[in-house]
């Protein structure tokens, strides 16, 4: 079959294609991501002399895509980066806003789960006597109290934030006392150090999800850690208020 004669699937002609580029010799400069789909010419050059250059096009085709692959990459992430990011300015503000200790804890048990789209928020605080806390078949967001010892345990002396990508295969210690009474729905978890500095209580800050892989450790945590020094900024305002 002649090059007249073989069409593609679209029933374009190799003679149409051949046509169109001579009449726009400026179309491949102008649309290059065409060129790392084609396939470079072997040349002959006689007596078993290899084209080096056939292979050199070949590789950077190569480099071509994968450097695309690359910036597709770091362009999802700055995209949720910054969706990060007008979530934690928006609650921020909330939680500034509010004027007291009730108000505060609606906005975390009711507002948080909104803004980051989370299952479950829980503000963990160590006591000697551990309660019983009760939650609502719809809401399991709100406090609850974990035995002493228990944020040290699950994040270290020093880490103040720890991401869960998958807790079903790995409970971080005190995880069912964080989660009680829904720990079987959530996968993925992100535990927050609280650092109160007028009143000495330890405090976590914990987001549930039923999603695995929405918390890892490979994602930033400077805005969640920001985000964890508002809530104990206030917590340890109001918190400071009740005990004079």
């Amino acid at each position: 079959m002649t090059a007249k004669q073989s069409t593609n699937d679209a029933g374009i002609s190799a003679e149409q294609v051949r046509d169109f580029l001579k009449k726009n010799p400026d179309f491949l400069r102008k649309n290059q991501d065409v060129v790392s789909d084609l396939t470079p010419p072997e040349r002959d050059l006689g007596n078993g002399i290899i084209d080096f250059q056939h292979y050199m096009v070949k590789n950077l085709q190569k480099d071509s895509k994968e450097l695309k692959s690359r910036y597709d990459v770091l362009v999802d992430f700055c995209r949720d980066n910054m969706s990060v990011q007008s979530q934690v300015h928006h609650a921020a503000l909330r939680l500034i806003r509010t004027r007291t200790l009730e108000q505060l804890l609606e906005a975390i048990a009711i507002d948080l789960v909104n803004l980051f789209d989370v299952d479950v928020v829980r503000l963990a605080m160590e006591a000697d006597t551990v309660l019983d806390t009760s939650f609502g078949e719809h809401n399991y967001s709100g406090i609850v109290f974990i035995p002493t010892g228990t944020i040290d345990a699950a994040l270290g002396k020093k880490k103040n934030v720890l991401m869960v990508e998958d807790s079903t295969q790995m409970h971080p210690p005190g995880f069912d006392d964080v989660f009680s009474d829904c720990e079987s729905m959530i996968a993925s978890c992100a535990m927050l150090r609280l650092n109160l500095e007028m009143v000495d209580r330890e405090i976590m800050l914990a987001f549930g999800v039923r999603h695995k892989g929405r918390f890892h450790s490979g994602q930033g945590i400077e805005l969640l850690h920001f985000l964890a020094q508002i809530v104990a900024h206030q917590l340890d305002r109001y918190l400071d208020d009740l005990m004079i």
